[in-house]
């Protein structure tokens, strides 16, 4: 078996753009482009990974094209995919393959679950984490870390029942899940002809993934097998990833990166801090330098109510270009955070979102009154308008009105009440959020809600440029960000017993990790702060 070359950095210290990157270039002069592999655990960090290899000049040269690289720059599910027979992907994009197991066994309908139920699902959620940790379900459901609370309603006969109709349903509709992909990989007998295989992000590569990865490279050449990561951030481990393994072998590393390259001095020496006892129980003292040049502070918030340092906080929000995570561990904190942005008025969005309030929208709040007032608007802006306004604005008959072959220049609202395309009252109106329809769905609460949040946003001025600073997510979502600043909720909601204090320790460095220059410790509001077990 071909032992990997670990490659380990603390965070920030350039193990994927600087080293993985630049180790890749040298091996595009050397090898085949078709033998290099280049694995990832996210298409965010693919897609990033192949805009900078489209960038090398030595590829541009060869006029190789992206669609080329898909199949050797992917995430490891799709790598096994391509080295499979084609199958369809039980995705549950359209909800229509779980309704169908509904109607097979009534017991699906039992669990409580979100948009997405091969998400959400508890069912789905168990036979996930029992594949991932390379578990029978009866040995996933009686192991002493098993947190059985989180798959109620389900005991283990239920979820046996209900692994049998899945299988079955896969089987006779041709289908397999990303779980498959991965176990018929490791089925298949067949040799691999990849010459180099990079593992980026390897902390995160869960036990059945593990042995995918070694059979990859099985026929590597001149021992170019490198896995890269930092075992300090290993923070799925509920989904299988194996702490302890990335902690024994990256103990000694063929190379470790020590120039950090994000982190200033106060956040650098924080999360050192942090670490310190996982460093102690493996043996270990990695050296990580903050990134030249930049001190930064550590702020501590007992909450988000009106305070001294809350007030630096809304200060440096209000006042500088800088960019903002609010990170926690779990729900419902992130309902603590976004009660925060809605009292004081800040532009934000989730992680993996666009703005909770569209620009297209808040300008429209903004354009409304200078509008009323007879100041021409484009017709861009006013076809905006147009989609949101209601009948207390609106003409009856006109609301599906498309302002076909109309000229591209400016107008005046005199110009559509002349038209008896808007009603001569709303001159008079000059809130917008006065004259508009509720969205679908959304309840009158919860439009009055929106609607003052967007008076307060107008008030405090927003980016029209439409970039959004300030950003929340769960530790797990916001793993592989930067940001200038980054506030840490303590707070710990999980049901059940608590994570081993190194699981807790992991997922604390790796969220004040993020941050550039300053840090923001926000107190638990639940009397369980995250990573205060103490050492051991």
């Amino acid at each position: 078996m071909t032992k990997p070359r670990f490659v380990v950095g603390p965070p920030g210290t350039g193990k994927t753009h600087t080293f993985l990157l630049k180790k890749y270039r040298e091996f595009a002069k050397k090898y085949d482009l078709d033998k290099i592999v280049l694995i990832s655990h996210t298409n965010v960090a693919v897609n990033q990974i192949l805009d900078a290899v489209m960038e090398i000049p030595e590829i541009k040269e060869r006029g190789r094209r992206r669609k080329f690289f898909e199949s050797r720059i992917c995430t490891i599910h799709h790598y096994c995919k391509t080295k499979l027979e084609h199958k369809e992907v039980f995705t549950e994009q359209d909800n229509e393959d779980f309704k169908n197991l509904c109607r097979m066994h009534v017991a699906f309908t039992y669990g409580k679950i979100g948009d997405d139920p091969y998400k959400n699902h508890p069912f789905f959620r168990f036979i996930k984490a029992a594949y991932g940790h390379d578990r029978t379900l009866e040995k996933h459901w009686h192991h002493e870390d098993t947190d059985r609370l989180e798959y109620g309603p389900y005991n283990l006969t239920q979820l046996q029942e209900l692994k049998k109709v899945y299988e079955d349903y896969k089987t006779e509709n041709n289908l397999h899940d990303f779980a498959d992909m991965i176990t018929k990989y490791n089925e298949k007998k067949m040799e691999s002809d990849i010459e180099v295989l990079m593992v980026d992000e390897a902390q995160d590569t869960n036990r059945p993934q593990l042995r995918a990865v070694f059979k990859m490279a099985k026929n590597v050449k001149d021992n170019h097998f490198y896995m890269i990561g930092d075992p300090d951030q290993t923070i799925f481990e509920w989904a299988g990833s194996d702490a302890e393994y990335f902690h024994e072998v990256a103990a000694k590393p063929w190379l470790e990166l020590t120039e950090g390259k994000r982190c200033g001095e106060a956040i650098n020496k924080f999360c050192k801090k942090i670490i310190a006892p996982i460093w102690k129980r493996w043996n270990y003292n990695r050296t990580w330098l903050p990134a030249p040049g930049i001190q930064g502070n550590i702020y501590h918030l007992a909450d988000l109510n009106p305070s001294l340092g809350l007030k630096r906080l809304l200060h440096k929000i209000k006042n500088t270009d800088q960019t903002f995570i609010f990170a926690y561990r779990g729900k419902p904190s992130d309902k603590r955070i976004k009660q925060f942005f809605h009292d004081y008025g800040i532009e934000y969005a989730h992680i993996t979102s666009s703005a909770h309030v569209r620009l297209k929208e808040l300008k429209c709040h903004d354009e409304w009154p200078s509008f009323t007032e007879g100041a021409p608007k484009s017709l861009k802006q006013i076809k905006d308008f147009w989609d949101y306004l209601g009948s207390k604005a609106i003409v009856f008959g006109k609301g599906v009105y498309k302002f076909e072959d109309w000229v591209n220049k400016d107008y005046t609202i005199d110009e559509l009440i002349k038209l008896k395309l808007l009603k001569p009252t709303v001159k008079e109106v000059k809130f917008f959020d006065l004259l508009r329809k509720r969205a679908k769905g959304c309840d009158v609460k919860q439009h009055e809600k929106r609607m003052f949040y967007i008076r307060k946003v107008i008030k405090n001025g927003f980016d029209f440029d439409g970039k959004i600073r300030v950003k929340y997510g769960n530790i797990h979502k916001i793993k592989g960000t930067t940001f200038d600043n980054v506030v840490g909720d303590l707070s710990i909601f999980r049901r059940g017993k608590r994570e081993h204090p190194h699981v807790e320790l992991r997922l604390k460095y790796t969220m004040f990790s993020r941050g550039i220059h300053d840090a923001w410790v926000l107190q638990s509001e639940t009397g369980r702060s995250l990573g205060d077990h103490g050492t051991i």
